[in-house]
């Protein structure tokens, strides 16, 4: 009896992946979209196609199918004609905005994903620096599909890792709402490897600003708790000291006209030179990084200032908090508010490596 019913499971699982390669067979899946401006009123849109082998379901390729126009769904029609079989948009993960389209605006293209049923609101949105067709074209995952190659990067890095990340739910949100800007990650195709490199920060739906690596990191650090990230602290001698935070917290609070953000962080020594385990020396490595943390992160705020973004959010917990909240007038007060940043850090010294 069990021989037969494991002879009747193995023969329902041969069943369901025939099945499921027939469908492959017969439709177009992408898994990933570009966007890229050609000029002030013509759009190209590029599709990564996987292409699968049969009886090879570890081999994978990509086609590439572009095509322009001057809307999101003609072009996509016209996508239609350069294939030999049905498009099928439901496994759409990861859209990607070459700089330029990005820096014109984004809200049609927005529009057109979210009123599409088939597409979901987690998706990952990225900036690409130059065209994102262009970034497509590379090889670079030679053992995986390219969307899903960049949806787990996209995934590593801001989900899971230390840059700041918006999917396409968040993004409409931030769009939307009144005393918030919305953000996306920077990608971009470096010796022969896509690289996370900073974040993009938005007014509206354009692209006015960019943060790099570091400052990114310390973005997040004020947008969330975390439990993660290495920072290197830099030392009256030269050398540097790396350390881990193993566990943040960031508080905001409104005092009278100026906005404070407490930040608290726990940190481990991760790398250091000689013994800085004595008491003496816990003591100044905590007061260096406190001014360090303290002077990029006030530094960070008076970007935000200077391009009139709000990527944290300030003006939304100051309507949460003030009935009589106007986002005109908040506009005008906000480049020139005052901003309190306290930084207290705490680094314990154990898992040095030396």
């Amino acid at each position: 009896m069990k021989r037969i019913l494991c002879t009747a499971s193995m023969i329902c699982l041969l069943l369901t992946a025939c099945v499921k390669q027939q469908i492959l067979d017969r439709i177009n899946l992408f898994i990933v979209a570009s966007f890229d401006e050609i000029s002030k009123d013509q759009l190209e849109i590029t599709l990564a196609v996987p292409q699968f082998q049969a009886g090879k379901p570890e081999v994978v390729s990509d086609e590439l199918y572009t095509k322009s126009g001057h809307t999101s769904t003609k072009i996509r029609e016209s996508l239609g004609t350069q294939m030999d079989k049905p498009l099928q948009p439901g496994k759409l993960s990861v859209v990607l905005f070459g700089s330029d389209k990005a820096k014109s605006g984004v809200q049609k293209e927005l529009d057109l994903l979210l009123r599409n049923t088939y597409f979901s609101r987690r998706m990952y949105l990225a900036v690409v620096e130059g065209k994102a067709k262009d970034l497509l074209k590379e090889d670079f995952s030679k053992k995986e599909e390219k969307g899903m190659f960049l949806y787990r990067v996209l995934d590593a890095n801001t989900r899971k890792g230390a840059l700041p990340s918006l999917n396409l739910h968040e993004f409409e949100y931030a769009l939307a709402g009144k005393g918030l800007d919305p953000f996306l990650p920077i990608l971009q195709y470096r010796h022969d490897r896509i690289v996370v490199s900073g974040t993009a920060l938005f007014k509206k739906d354009k692209y006015v600003a960019s943060l790099d690596f570091d400052q990114s990191r310390l973005m997040k650090l004020l947008l969330k708790d975390m439990n993660d990230g290495v920072y290197e602290v830099k030392l009256d001698n030269g050398t540097f000291l790396a350390v881990e935070n193993v566990g943040s917290t960031v508080k905001y609070q409104a005092k009278n006209e100026a906005i404070r953000i407490n930040l608290h962080m726990n940190c481990k020594i991760r790398e250091a030179e000689g013994n800085p385990t004595s008491d003496e020396h816990l003591r100044y490595l905590n007061n260096r990084f406190k001014q360090q943390l303290l002077q990029a992160e006030t530094e960070l705020i008076k970007t935000f200032q200077k391009n009139a973004v709000d990527p944290l959010g300030l003006g939304d917990f100051a309507r949460s908090r003030d009935p009589r909240w106007n986002e005109d007038v908040w506009m005008r007060q906000y480049p020139l508010m005052k901003v309190d940043i306290d930084v207290q850090v705490n680094i314990m010294e154990s898992g040095i490596i030396q």
